[in-house]
């Protein structure tokens, strides 16, 4: 079951973000399956039995996701959980600086210098402590703890990023943890991700990604539209780039348009199919 317990690595990670958005999260921090868990409790008495998981980018359990959490929750009213996939060790949110925020803005010399440092000394070594052979058996123990321990039936799973292709593992033929999927500017995914998808699935993307780029969405898109079975969608936003739809800047109304579209596009679509 489910304790509520106290992490102040997380409480202060939770406090620095480089875009941070406004509020004040307003969850618990518990434990489920001993993963620390930030929890925000939905106001649909009647549909405890279902449940949005968030599985987070490369920056992890910090204030952005949970801030999205409560605005899910407040506008689904089902529960929604955020598992730290990766024990307080998600890089600081500190590395996206420099990176552009919106489509056509490119890095400077200086930073695009900087930023290889940093994918050597950082990402890299990152993305080898959590590779896959890691972070699936963590989600799988989560999803399946959160059924049988927490009264949870029916589950959205909705990945950003680097969380994008472990959302899509769990509505695939082979692992099916979820019942409903959305991908948010997916990482890290290839045609077979597409092909093992069992389970209604929507996408929302971005009008610029050097991840999901054009090609590899025109291509999920005609894998989807032969699975004539499974309900598909994608939601293509404007003025965006990679990480808008968890990490965008407030102080730029057209990404903060776009970040509040996606949100009302996953609860549209939790409550379509959950």
């Amino acid at each position: 079951m489910a304790s509520e317990v106290t992490d102040e690595k997380l409480d202060e990670c939770c406090l620095t973000e480089y875009h941070p958005l406004p509020g004040t999260p307003r969850g618990q921090i518990i434990k489920i399956a001993d993963i620390t868990t930030y929890y925000v409790s939905g106001t649909d008495n009647a549909s405890k039995n279902k449940a949005i998981v968030l599985l987070t980018d490369i920056f992890g359990l910090s204030k952005n996701p949970r801030i999205t959490a409560d605005e899910l929750s407040e506008k689904s009213g089902f529960d929604v959980y955020i598992p730290d996939l990766f024990n307080g060790d998600g890089i600081a949110p500190s590395f996206r600086e420099g990176t552009p925020e919106v489509p056509g803005e490119t890095m400077s010399i200086g930073t695009r210098i900087s930023f290889a440092g940093k994918f050597v000394t950082t990402l890299a070594p990152w993305l080898f402590r959590h590779r896959q052979a890691v972070t699936l058996p963590i989600v799988d123990k989560f999803f399946k703890t959160l059924r049988s321990e927490n009264g949870v039936t029916r589950i959205q799973a909705v990945g950003y990023c680097f969380g994008g292709l472990y959302a899509l593992l769990a509505g695939s033929k082979e692992h099916h943890l979820a019942d409903v999927v959305v991908g948010c500017h997916v990482s890290l995914t290839n045609r077979t991700n597409y092909e093992q998808l069992d389970v209604p699935v929507a996408f929302v993307c971005a009008q610029e990604d050097y991840q999901f780029t054009d090609a590899l969405r025109a291509e999920a898109e005609q894998i989807l539209s032969r699975k004539s079975e499974i309900p598909s969608k994608f939601l293509l936003t404007e003025g965006t780039v990679h990480g808008f739809a968890v990490r965008p800047n407030p102080n730029n109304p057209v990404l903060m348009k776009a970040y509040k579209q996606a949100n009302d596009f996953i609860v549209e679509w939790a409550k379509t199919y959950l």
